[in-house]
């Protein structure tokens, strides 16, 4: 009967340490997802940005034709 108890015992205390890792385990791995996401939407930030700054220079440019014609 002891070493019945004991194994139980035994069972449930592995249990416990393995909730508690798989807890641990999901808590690094949205650190790291979350991480991952804001490095990436700085990347499509600055793509956006630098996107942005093609555009903006090609219509000045365009602009700056169109005045030149006109004058």
């Amino acid at each position: 009967m002891r070493l019945i108890s004991l194994l139980l015992l035994s069972v449930l205390l592995a249990a416990c340490n393995t909730a508690a890792g798989v807890k641990k385990d999901v808590a690094i791995g949205a650190e790291k997802t979350g991480e991952a996401i804001q490095k990436g939407g700085e990347a499509v930030g600055e793509a956006l940005n630098k996107t942005g700054e093609v555009v903006g220079g090609t219509l000045k440019k365009g602009g700056e034709a169109v005045q030149k014609v006109v004058n």
